[in-house]
C-alpha cells in the first residue's frame, strides 16, 4: 500500500477489501476519478532459491480452478522479504495475471492451478520477468501510468438509467 501510495505522490488511491473472497488484497485507482483501478493479489516470500548463483525469487502458488481470474485490470504483485532489513527487497514485480497464468509454468492438475513464478532479483536479469521489475521507488508511478494509459470504457461504470435518484438530485457526467 505505501509504494503506491507514497510513489504516486498520493495520486493514488489504495484500499485492502475486507473479504478475500475474490483473491484481491489491494485495490487501487487514481484519486478523485470514478474509473477502473487495479486489483491486486500480493504473493512474497522470505526465501530466495538456493540452487542459483543470482538472487533468485521462486513463490509458488495453486489457484482453484474456478476462482482463477485472468483480465487486464486483475495483476499480481511479487516481492522478496528482506527478514534483516525488515523490508522488501528490490525489485519487486507487478505483472498482469494472464502474463503470470500464461508464463509462471502453468499446470492443471484436478482442479487446481499450479504456479511457479520464478525471477531473478538482479539488474542485469535475462529472464521472462525481467521486463516487469520495479524498483519499490518507481511502483506508484508505473501503476498510475498504467491506469492512465487504460482505453477508457465504452460503458460508463455507472450510467443515469441504471438507477433511479432521489427527488431533486442531478446527475454530472465529465462528458
Amino acid at each position: 500500500m505505501k509504494l503506491l501510495m507514497l510513489g504516486s505522490d498520493g495520486e493514488l488511491e489504495v484500499m485492502a477489501p475486507a473479504t478475500d473472497d475474490e483473491r484481491r488484497d489491494l485495490e487501487t485507482h487514481i484519486r478523485g476519478q470514478f474509473s477502473r483501478g487495479l486489483i491486486f493479489q500480493v504473493k512474497g516470500t522470505t526465501y530466495l532459491d538456493p540452487r542459483f548463483k543470482a538472487r533468485r525469487l521462486s513463490i509458488h502458488f495453486p489457484v482453484a480452478k474456478d476462482r482463477l481470474v485472468s483480465h487486464p485490470l486483475f495483476w499480481y504483485f511479487f516481492a522478496y522479504l528482506d527478514v534483516e532489513a525488515m523490508g522488501l527487497a528490490d525489485p519487486v514485480f507487478p505483472v498482469p495475471s494472464l502474463e503470470v497464468h500464461t508464463h509462471a509454468s502453468p499446470e492443471l492438475r484436478n482442479d487446481t492451478w499450479s504456479f511457479n513464478f520464478g525471477a531473478s532479483l538482479e539488474v542485469d536479469a535475462n529472464d521472462y520477468w525481467r521486463k516487469f521489475q520495479r524498483a519499490k521507488t518507481d511502483v506508484g508511478r508505473y501503476v498510475l501510468q498504467v491506469l492512465r494509459e487504460q482505453k477508457s470504457v465504452a460503458t460508463p461504470l455507472l450510467t443515469a438509467g441504471a438507477i433511479e435518484l432521489p427527488a431533486g438530485s442531478i446527475w454530472v457526467s465529465p462528458r
